[in-house]
């Protein structure tokens, strides 16, 4: 609960073009078959009021609001969440399941080159203090730094949708300049790399597949500016780009089979209302299953047997008094 993860926002040096798939031996790797599930968040809330905790409709990481927001327009990427509700608040995590971990696990090494190169560009924008606060050695550091893909910061915050109350967390990437104590949302960063848009069906799937999720997480945490690094088929950097949040509906409004902003959180706040009718039984130790399967497009909810379940509150939260009804 404190700054110690925070990383500072340096624009990254563009030459030399740094290879984004250098240090791919080196890095520090994040054990993909550990199910870490809300247990972070549960810990921020232990240190919220116990009345804003149970005076909120949902609680969930940024990235299940983000599957909700994008179905719409990905109707053929199943997904599947675990809730449980405690008072008036249902909690959600992800469902994730052994043929997740395996497929993970399973990964070409050009997939992983792929998500390492992530990772990089992330290590070559930031410091771990203001740039202002910085020496031309910190900065010449960068290239060489060894990536941790352990290594996060998370926020934590509350917003609405629609008629929903949600306490929500986020990985935030890096911040533009010293965190100011109220509303520093304003200056989170979101960072991105996807390959060169060199042709105009590169360019239509990017608007198409990748900008909606880039929108809808960042509008759902209030980030304002998504940076985008641009990679050639070798992994070399070849340009930054800035995209305010606020543009990227924009950016598609009039193209033909482009998704439009109020359509994603008009489903959303409908999903919400459908998991909070039908997720009625109390307890931790009551769980449900809410599925999304893109053979018949269909979103279900469906109560589980205590015996093929176990709970995903933490103990600590379990025997706190924000678990109380």
């Amino acid at each position: 609960m404190d700054d110690r993860e925070l990383k500072y926002y340096c624009a990254p040096a563009l030459d030399p073009a740094p290879s984004l798939f250098d240090g791919f031996e080196k890095q520090i790797r994040r054990d993909p078959s550990v199910n870490e599930h809300i247990d972070g968040l549960l810990t921020a809330l232990l240190h919220l009021p116990k009345e804003t905790v149970a005076d909120t409709d949902f609680v969930m990481y940024r990235g299940m609001l983000t599957r909700l927001f994008t179905t719409p327009y990905s109707l053929r990427e199943a997904w599947s969440m675990n809730a449980t509700r405690i008072g008036r608040t249902v909690y959600i995590e992800d469902n994730v399941t052994q043929d997740v971990v395996e497929r993970r696990q399973g990964s070409s090494q050009q997939h992983e080159k792929l998500m390492y190169s992530g990772y990089k560009f992330e290590t070559l924008c930031v410091l771990d203090k203001p740039a202002s606060q910085c020496t031309a050695q910190d900065l010449a550091k960068r290239p060489d730094a060894v990536v941790n893909t352990h290594s996060e910061y998370c926020s934590v915050f509350r917003t609405r949708l629609g008629g929903f109350s949600i306490i929500s967390g986020a990985e935030v990437d890096c911040i533009d300049g010293e965190k100011p104590s109220e509303f520093p949302s304003r200056l989170y960063r979101e960072l991105k790399t996807v390959g060169l848009l060199d042709t105009p069906r590169k360019q239509e799937s990017f608007d198409r597949f990748k900008l909606i999720k880039f929108w809808a997480q960042s509008f759902i945490a209030g980030i304002p500016v998504v940076t985008v690094g641009y990679r050639d088929s070798e992994g070399v950097l070849r340009h930054v780009e800035d995209i305010r949040t606020q543009d990227m509906p924009r950016r598609v409004r009039g193209q033909r089979s482009m998704w439009e902003a109020n359509v994603c959180m008009n489903f959303a706040e409908q999903i919400l209302g459908f998991i909070k009718e039908a997720v009625t039984e109390q307890g931790p130790e009551t769980q449900y299953r809410i599925e999304y399967d893109p053979q018949t497009q269909d979103i279900g909810i469906e109560l589980l047997t205590s015996q093929t379940t176990t709970p995903f509150l933490t103990p600590d939260f379990i025997s706190s008094s924000h678990c109380k009804n």
